[in-house]
């Protein structure tokens, strides 16, 4: 029964039509013997080559003198296995095995003060800090060089080495282990839980430990300037530069206070009402008719908290001719505090303390920049013009940050470039507490000057 035609050698014949027809002319016994042949070779690369000498010489040009008789073609001899060369090479190979055996083993007779010396091939150690660790360690394989690893902690990015050890450029054996030194990233922080602190205490804590923190104001029933949720959650390990995202109450919507004056108490407190204010009502003697509002704080147009209340000063009528006299001398004189000469800070200051709020307008003046120039009574609040310098800076829009949290809204003034002046201003409404109840100037001011903000307290008033 012929034998079966190898996949490989078949590949090979395929390759080749004037080797292939050659094969297939020969007779079932001589395939056989080619057959044979090829599958006594005990290694593939062995058997490639027979494999390969086959079709060379199926390829090649017939000779007549060489055919065998029954055979159609000229038959191809067979090559001969070099058993005696094989022999040959491992009777060398057992020889020199067992020389280096008696030469290592056997010889410990030396004579005294000689030494057996063993030479070892040497290998450079490349430089490989700074790199991933995966391209290290293919770089200490073409070194023939082995490598041992090491993980710390450290700001550089995970996953590149930061030190080996033998340094590079040193001569070791072959096979050498080199300790690589290998990045873990930076050390991880544990988040703190900041849910229901101030803004600006959650974001101090945030930023002591290095994360970085994006405020979100959202509508709750918390206090304005409350976090009220972070991201990530408390707990949790983040790297340094994390991102935190922090949920902030804020207050209601400002409103737009109305103009009462001259309105009955009735009329005024309905009015208030509709527009989602309370009125305060405090009776004063004034020359208006009596039962009509005479003044009102905050002034009409201004932006407060939705729920705030509004002081109505009601005429109770002139009593006296003494009494309309002098209210009349009030109404008309100045104020009688000139601040010219202070610092826009101390003005602000001693006007808060006699219970007056600030109107600033910035003026060019050859004055220092800051300094009030000149003031004057404007209601019940105090016009105080400031020096801006004789050549003022180029006006900007100033942030409406009425009825933002203290610490949210000297954040936006401060990012439009301004500075900020605080003012505690005492409030009745607990809704106020630590909101921005009126700020000065609004609209436009020069840039990087000063803006005054009046923070409610219900502890001052």
């Amino acid at each position: 029964m012929a034998l079966p035609v190898p996949a490989d050698l078949e590949d090979a014949l395929a390759a080749n039509p004037a080797a292939r027809e050659r094969f297939w002319s020969m007779p079932a016994e001589r395939k056989d013997q080619w057959v044979r042949w090829i599958e006594r070779a005990r290694l593939p690369r062995a058997r490639r080559r027979r494999i390969a000498e086959t079709v060379r010489r199926l390829s090649a040009p017939a000779v007549p003198a060489a055919a065998v008789e029954g055979e159609s073609v000229a038959a191809v001899p067979l090559p001969r296995d070099d058993w005696g060369a094989w022999l040959v090479g491992l009777a060398l190979l057992a020889g020199l095995a067992a020389f280096l055996v008696w030469y290592t083993v056997y010889r410990d007779d030396n004579p005294k003060g000689r030494s057996t010396v063993v030479v070892t091939a040497k290998a450079t150690v490349p430089k490989v800090v700074g790199i991933r660790y995966q391209a290290a360690v293919f770089q200490l394989n073409e070194a023939k060089l082995a490598s041992k690893l090491a993980r710390r902690a450290e700001t550089k990015p995970r996953g590149i080495v930061i030190g080996q050890k033998p340094q590079a450029g040193a001569a070791v054996p072959q096979g050498t282990p080199v300790t690589l030194v290998v990045s873990n990233g930076p050390p991880s922080v544990k988040m703190p839980d900041v849910v229901g602190l101030a803004a600006a205490d959650a974001v101090k804590a945030l930023q002591a430990r290095k994360l970085t923190v994006t405020l979100e104001q959202v509508a709750s029933q918390d206090a304005p300037g409350t976090v009220v949720a972070q991201e990530p959650k408390a707990g949790k390990r983040a790297k340094p530069g994390t991102k935190v995202v922090l949920q902030v109450a804020k207050g209601a919507a400002p409103v737009s206070v109305p103009d009462v004056t001259g309105q009955s108490e009735q009329q005024a407190a309905a009015a208030l009402k509709q527009a989602g204010l309370t009125a305060r009502v405090v009776q004063v003697p004034s020359s208006q008719p009596k039962g009509t509002i005479a003044a009102q704080s905050p002034a009409a147009g201004q932006k407060v908290a939705k729920g705030s209340a509004v002081r109505l000063n009601v005429s109770s009528g002139a009593t006296t001719t003494a009494t309309q006299q002098q209210t009349t001398t009030t109404t008309t004189a100045p104020s009688g505090n000139d601040y010219s000469g202070l610092r826009l800070r101390t003005a602000v200051q001693r006007l808060a303390q006699s219970r007056q709020q600030a109107i600033v307008v910035y003026v060019a003046s050859s004055r220092p920049v800051g300094i009030v120039v000149s003031n004057s009574t404007a209601g019940s609040r105090e016009r105080l013009r400031v020096s801006a310098g004789p050549n003022p800076k180029p006006a900007t829009s100033v942030p409406d940050v009425t009825a933002e949290d203290a610490a949210t809204a000297q954040q936006d003034l401060q990012a439009a470039g301004f500075t900020v002046i605080q003012v505690q201003w005492p409030v009745t409404d607990q809704s106020q507490n630590g909101i921005v109840v009126y700020e000065t100037p609004i609209g436009q001011a020069p840039e990087g000057s000063a803006i005054v903000i009046y923070v409610g307290s219900v502890s001052g008033g």
